[in-house]
């Protein structure tokens, strides 16, 4: 019965429509006349009518009638459609403008042990839209977490947290995430070099719905540059060099980490 309330509103409606535009109609009932700009996989972009702005919805989210348009569409269009991301490729990439102010907090731990020191670390990342008129729907961030050990003298780096989350924001807002806390300790060894993990710093990559990168910023700003390598590490605490290929992880210093 859903299934033919949606059919009948949908085919009531797109007569009004022009000729390369289609009132959609997704599951929960909502209309949205726009047309086809491209396909990846179960993304679709699409050029909003009332505004000429464009957003990616995925096709699961439609009813059934609009998904089969989606896959005809696709298939007389095979120069705007490309094989999910999995495959290696991804849809066009559909500008966003986004601020991130990082706001890192250290907060002290230390014990009765004079020589030991412990600090609790997290950050917030404080997420703002610029956008006039277009909201981000079904974008995802990944924050790294770093971090060093201090008598480690190859320099490798310790990717301690590696937290994904959903981000949501209408036009001109904000939003904040706060990852988890860790606790890190070194030991000051008066004349000997300290002994321990220190903070080193973090890389924020948020990406749309097709999987396309949106935005990148990193403390220190080199670690930016290593995007395609973050996103293929494993699940974290890792052991990785300066250019983020993976270590070996026996040799994480586990000792003076906790969560």
């Amino acid at each position: 019965m859903r299934s033919v309330r949606l059919l009948f509103l949908s085919l009531l409606i797109a007569p009004m429509a022009l000729a390369d535009t289609r009132v959609f109609v997704s599951l929960a009932g909502t209309l949205l006349e726009a047309e086809i700009t491209a396909v990846a996989g179960d993304n679709v972009t699409l050029k909003r009518s009332s505004d000429l702005q464009t957003l990616v919805v995925n096709r699961k989210t439609l009813c059934k009638e609009d998904s089969a348009y989606i896959a005809s569409w696709a298939a007389q269009h095979p120069d705007l459609a490309t094989a999910p991301a999995a495959m290696g490729t991804t849809a066009p990439v559909q500008k966003y403008r986004l601020v991130c102010q990082t706001q890192p907090v250290k907060s002290n731990r230390s014990g009765a042990d004079p020589y030991q020191r412990t600090f609790e670390h997290t950050y917030n990342f404080n997420i703002s839209s610029q956008e006039v008129n277009r909201e981000l729907q079904d974008a995802r961030g990944l924050a790294l977490i770093l971090a060093k050990n201090t008598s480690d003298r190859n320099g490798d780096l310790i990717v301690l947290q590696k937290e994904e989350f959903d981000i949501t924001i209408r036009p001109q807002s904000k939003m904040v995430h706060t990852t988890q806390p860790v606790r890190l300790t070194y030991v000051v060894g008066g004349d000997s070099p300290d002994v321990g993990v220190k903070s080193y710093g973090y890389v924020l990559i948020i990406r749309d719905a097709a999987g396309n990168v949106l935005h990148v910023e990193a403390s220190p700003d080199t670690s930016a540059k290593f995007t395609k390598e973050i996103l293929a590490l494993p699940e974290a605490p890792c052991l990785v060099n300066r250019d983020f290929k993976l270590r070996s992880q026996t040799d994480l210093p586990m000792g003076y980490i906790s969560f």
